[in-house]
């Protein structure tokens, strides 16, 4: 029987995020929220909510969460509903344990592109090594539990084909940024190597130009915070990164950006600095909101097996109390064909046993008749 009272919000916001994403998000009609519910009905989550409660009921609350736009952004179900994107103490240190070791494999996979590696296996090598650090964060169980093994969604990937151009992207900016610097303050280097334009260059030669040049830059080191060889090696790792197509966290794509940015503010191109802080600030926001929707895939995860532990507790209860029946049951049930079986040897007249014992007297006394009557013949 389904329920009479309403649903909590977070019951139904987690249920039906998945419905309400994209322009989903943005449906307002009551109608129009019940359309969607009903042709998502089949979905184990839709499903088991409308089970336990009226669909008009849910419906409604689902409107009331998508006018106050919970669907469309998980900071504001985060404000609302906090304890859903809680993270453990644990949980932290082992995300930053996960996010170290996959900057540490995706630095050791461009130093080795950067050393003339193999080209044609650098792909595969930082996919295994992204693996590994996955497997890192694998939430091992015992084998004697025979559970499956939780992965991990730490660290954060943005999927290759966006990271590809957002590098590719940024290092254009950068490579335009060099040159027009060129032109203003190191035109011998232009001259020097013939260069007529920005596409003439790579970032990373740019890199190596500046870092042999360093010293003209000392004025200005103090507005980017970081020594200049660090800033320009950083520079052939964004290179490295979008030529050889090495995923990297998106964690460690917002350092490329900031790195970007660092080298406009040293360049004085305000003009190209506007666009870098944008695109990593959506970078950054984007981020976020994935970080927080794998918090909410955790919490949820989370709840599904403590309702499975318990269900399977509640089993293992009832197993243990069928083996005590069927024990109890087969003594009771051998008393009771004891008993019948007492009862018959008892009321069976070819068991009397006062008339056997009766009639094995009287034979004893004939037999001692007859020996006496003999022996006086």
């Amino acid at each position: 029987m389904k329920s009479q009272n309403p649903p909590d919000e977070r019951v139904v916001y987690v249920a039906l995020k998945n419905v309400f994403r994209g322009s989903n998000a943005e449906i307002r009609q009551l109608k129009a929220v019940r359309k969607l519910v009903a042709q998502r009905q089949n979905d184990a989550d839709v499903s088991n909510l409308i089970k336990q409660y009226k669909i008009d009921t849910v419906c409604s609350m689902a409107r009331v969460l998508l006018v106050d736009e919970v669907f469309q952004s998980t900071l504001k179900a985060k404000i609302r509903f906090p304890e859903l994107f809680d993270v453990s103490p644990a949980q932290g240190a082992k995300r930053k344990a996960s996010e170290a070791k996959a900057a540490l494999n995706e630095a050791i996979a461009i130093r080795e592109v950067a050393k003339g590696r193999s080209e044609s296996t650098q792909n595969l090598v930082v996919r295994v090594e992204v693996a590994k650090t996955k497997d890192v964060e694998t939430c091992q169980i015992s084998a004697a539990d025979s559970k499956p093994a939780i992965p991990s969604l730490f660290p954060v990937y943005l999927p290759l084909r966006a990271q590809h151009r957002i590098l590719t992207s940024v290092q254009f900016i950068l490579e335009d940024a060099c040159f027009e610097f060129a032109q203003r303050a190191m035109p011998d280097i232009l001259e020097r190597n013939k260069w007529d334009c920005s596409e003439a260059a790579e970032l990373n030669i740019w890199a190596a130009e500046f870092l042999r040049r360093e010293s003209e830059f000392s004025g200005r080191q103090d507005d980017i915070g970081k020594p200049l060889p660090q800033l320009f090696r950083s520079l052939s790792d964004i290179r490295n990164a979008a030529v050889h197509r090495i995923g990297v966290s998106a964690r460690g794509l917002e350092q490329f950006l900031l790195n970007a940015e660092s080298l406009a503010t040293l360049l004085g191109d305000t003009t190209r600095l506007k666009p870098l802080s944008e695109l990593r600030r959506n970078i950054q926001q984007t981020v976020e909101e994935l970080e927080r929707n794998k918090h909410l895939l955790g919490s949820k995860l989370k709840g599904k097996l403590d309702r499975i532990a318990a269900q399977r507790a509640e089993l293992d209860r009832a197993e243990e109390m069928a083996v005590r029946d069927m024990i109890k049951e087969d003594g009771e049930y051998q008393a009771f064909a004891g008993k019948n079986l007492e009862e018959t040897v008892v009321c069976s007249p070819g068991f009397d046993l006062a008339g056997i014992r009766g009639e094995d007297e009287a034979s004893s006394s004939l037999d001692g008749t007859e020996d006496e009557r003999g022996s006086s013949v």
